[in-house]
């Protein structure tokens, strides 16, 4: 599948990444909102969702060691974690089974809606609910992300309703990916989908990813929380375009 791409559709995929990281270096997610719609443009979302399992991954290990002082414990974060890798391997196997073109719209208006109610309507979930829906919110984001490559919708309208400062965000974002990523390589393998040739492509693609990153931490330096809370609301919004249209 890489080598049938032509250069144009590469040098769009290591755009994706680039910018990607950059999100990510600045909130702490953004890799596969980015480079997954992407990719599928330009090839499809199988391809999309195995280059983007390593990337998804990796970074996040520096990310969590970096605010891990900054957790403030404020929900079951296993049970999150847990859910996630269940949610994703049942995502995988509707992958290789049904179109999921339909859940990537359905997606997009869940995220739109969501964006439109925090404008207009700003949710937060008591201390009781955000245990209760730790692991349900960890097992349709694993089954999101399975199916589409994108976790991060369902993921966000949880933890964006948790009055977090940015730290425990991103450390809680963070320990999220690896987890779930991590569970999701498995399944891709196991399911026949994830060759070596493959994750050697998927490998690669951290070297865009970490140019943007570097970037997008220099600059979260310097970002307020109100202008945190407009960044994560704008990637939701881009991303829920982006699955809704198809583009």
């Amino acid at each position: 599948m890489i080598l049938d791409l032509s250069y144009l559709q590469l040098s769009l995929i290591v755009g994706a990444f680039v910018f990607g990281g950059l999100c990510k270096g600045i909130s702490g997610v953004g890799v596969p909102i980015i480079a997954v719609p992407v990719i599928a443009s330009v090839t499809d979302i199988t391809l999309a969702i195995i280059l983007i399992a390593i990337p998804s991954v990796v970074p996040n290990f520096y990310q969590a060691w970096r605010f891990k002082t900054s957790w403030t414990r404020p929900f079951s974060l296993g049970a999150l974690c847990l859910a996630s890798v269940i949610g994703s391997g049942i995502g995988v196997l509707i992958l290789l089974k049904v179109d999921p073109e339909m859940l990537s719209k359905i997606l997009g208006l869940v995220v739109i809606s969501y964006c439109a109610i925090r404008r207009l309507r700003p949710l937060h979930l008591s201390d009781r609910m955000t245990r209760v829906l730790a692991a349900p919110t960890g097992f349709f984001a694993g089954l999101a992300g399975g199916t589409t490559g994108v976790s991060a919708p369902v993921l966000m309208m949880y933890m964006s309703a948790i009055d977090l400062v940015r730290g425990s965000f991103v450390f809680g974002i963070s320990v999220y990916f690896i987890t779930m990523g991590s569970g999701q390589f498995v399944w891709l393998y196991l399911a026949g989908l994830m060759t070596w040739k493959l994750a050697f492509a998927s490998v690669l693609t951290l070297l865009p990813l970490a140019l943007g990153m570097i970037l997008g931490q220099r600059i979260g330096e310097h970002v307020s929380h109100s202008q945190f809370e407009k960044i994560i609301q704008l990637i939701l919004l881009v991303l829920g375009l982006k699955l809704l249209l198809n583009v």
